[in-house]
């Protein structure tokens, strides 16, 4: 009994540990097909802040900007998704850009005149599916940079 018990939780660990880095390869297949040629002609950080999200939710990430460079902030999402929206932040949450507000949906460029934190705000929106399981998907903000 108690050698039954063990070996469906080392199966069902197991399963869930392989689903996760499957969900991880195909997430950074993604962004490295699709996300990254956009970030052009800015130069990317080489950092990936990808995440894996589901109709209807959020999620927030903070990002320091460092004086004298140009930026472009990207937010590249997955098409089952729909109009993924974005909106930066200073740390007293005045939004300083808001993606449904401009003509550059899925990027913001801009200069750091002095070293900055900012606070990046993804929304996906809720489905219109009437299926009970809701769509989900990669979503990745990626940072360029140039010289200013």
């Amino acid at each position: 009994m108690k050698h039954n018990y063990f070996m469906k939780a080392f199966v069902a660990i197991g399963f869930i540990a392989f689903s996760s880095t499957v969900t991880i390869a195909q997430c950074n297949t993604f962004v490295k097909k699709k996300c990254l040629p956009k970030i052009a002609p800015f130069t990317q950080n080489g950092q990936m802040n990808t995440s894996t999200l589901s109709a209807g939710q959020k999620t927030t990430l903070n990002l320091t900007f460092y004086s004298g460079q140009d930026y472009r902030i990207l937010v590249c999402a997955q098409e089952d998704l729909g109009d993924v929206t974005f909106r930066i932040m200073d740390l007293q949450h005045k939004v300083i850009f808001d993606s449904q507000k401009n003509d550059s949906p899925d990027f913001w460029d801009f200069k750091v005149k002095n070293t900055q934190e900012f606070i990046v705000e993804v929304q996906v929106p809720q489905s219109e599916s009437t299926s009970t399981i809701p769509p989900s998907g990669c979503v990745s903000v990626m940072v360029g940079f140039k010289k200013g």
